[in-house]
């Protein structure tokens, strides 16, 4: 679960508007849209609801389908995004699900943030987890026993925004009620706490 108002959430919506129209985005009617977040929205919330009560591991293996081949070799010399990648499954949001990538210690810039600087010993504001968001109706099926190479369930996406399967990438705090799951709250977008960094010279 994601609150919604809160510093990031315009600039989300308009890099998801941006996104829809890039070449070579897995092209879905709204019908089929529709059917694939029906299909998938209480299985993953099941999925991560018995996950947080039994205190289960969350790692999961991304797979891009157009790369099925790949696995489970990786070219170290490649430019990009791996064709598959082990993150953590730590919840939903309204149209897919959140995937952690990291944690990272971020520091208050004015109205912004950046990365706290480790090179220096810098004390961090806060630690936020870099969340990535994939939308359900990329996700094209899901093996949740693994196999002989990783016994993580294993998601098979479609990587449609800039050759990733994020829709949306963002730090986020994590709030654990007494009762109920985790949430999330955005604290802001990748990228601009990476070029704020980055201008600052500060490494990300």
């Amino acid at each position: 679960m994601i609150e919604y108002f809160v510093p990031g959430f315009i600039y989300s919506v308009a890099k998801d508007i941006w996104a829809s129209f890039r070449p070579g985005r897995h092209k879905l009617d709204q019908t089929e849209i529709l059917k694939r977040r029906m299909k998938w929205k209480g299985e993953f919330e099941s999925r991560v609801s018995e996950r947080y009560q039994k205190k289960l591991r969350r790692d999961v293996i991304i797979r891009d389908v157009k790369r099925l081949d790949n696995y489970p070799d990786i070219d170290q010399n490649a430019k990009g995004i791996s064709p598959w990648f082990r993150v953590g499954l730590v919840g939903t949001y309204h149209k897919g699900i959140q995937v952690g990538l990291d944690w990272k210690g971020l520091v208050k810039h004015g109205k912004d943030w950046r990365r706290s600087n480790y090179k220096t010993g810098e004390t961090a504001d806060i630690t936020a987890l870099l969340i990535g968001l994939i939308p359900f109706e990329n996700i094209e099926t899901v093996d949740w026993e693994g196999d002989e190479f990783y016994n993580y369930p294993h998601i098979y996406c479609f990587f449609c925004y800039g050759k990733e399967p994020y829709e949306h990438l963002g730090y986020y705090t994590e709030t654990t009620p007494s009762h109920g799951l985790p949430f999330f709250t955005e604290v802001a977008p990748y990228d601009r706490v990476r070029r704020l960094s980055k201008k600052l010279g500060v490494v990300t």
